[in-house]
């Protein structure tokens, strides 16, 4: 028995943070984040408004010190929702016995890459991956929609990691391999 059937990217963004809300109990942090963007920036929003009296400042400052403030405002809150997002859904994963940190295995195949965590594979056929590139301490392989970070620190070696990447680029299709160019410049170093 099984099912089938067509999923756009992104239809069911509307519903997750009801099914999210499974993991970390509620969206807290979401509303947490707003919350703190909009008393940060009527804070920040305040103290401007005296600076601006107290010194004199035009009345055209005004416009960009709003977009400044709400700018400064939405980056402390969105760390601070996520800090908080990230408590709570290690707390919520305790409770359900399942390990924080999960081992996971990444594995290249004839056929795609494979991606062990915990008791969940995920496969990927080549014909799927189109890009591969770094973020931050990881290298990001795109299948269809789907991305798989793969840490940096799981490889023993820069050699290593350049003949891991090197053997993914040459299973990759000629538009994917032009895509992930900064991974091509680092296997060719």
């Amino acid at each position: 028995m099984h099912i089938e059937g067509e999923i756009a990217v992104g239809e069911a963004a509307p519903h997750a943070a009801r099914a999210t809300s499974r993991i970390n109990g509620h969206p807290k942090p979401m509303i947490l984040s707003g919350v703190i963007t909009f008393v940060a920036g009527l804070s920040l929003m305040l103290i401007f408004t005296a600076l601006q009296g107290a010194f004199g400042w035009p009345g055209w400052l005004f416009l960009p010190a709003i977009v400044t403030c709400v700018i400064l405002a939405a980056m402390i809150s969105t760390r601070i929702g996520r800090a908080f997002a990230l408590r709570i859904a290690r707390r919520e994963l305790a409770k359900r016995g399942l390990r924080n940190p999960t081992h996971n295995r990444f594995e290249l195949r004839p056929d795609g890459i494979s991606s062990l965590t915990g008791s969940v594979e995920t496969r990927a056929p080549w014909t799927s991956v189109s890009d591969l590139f770094p973020v931050g301490p990881y290298w990001v392989v795109i299948a269809d929609a789907w991305p798989f970070y793969l840490p940096r620190r799981f490889f023993s070696s820069v050699a290593d990691e350049k003949r891991f990447l090197g053997h993914m680029l040459e299973h990759m299709s000629e538009d994917a391999r032009a895509r992930s160019d900064a991974a091509a410049r680092f296997v060719a170093s």
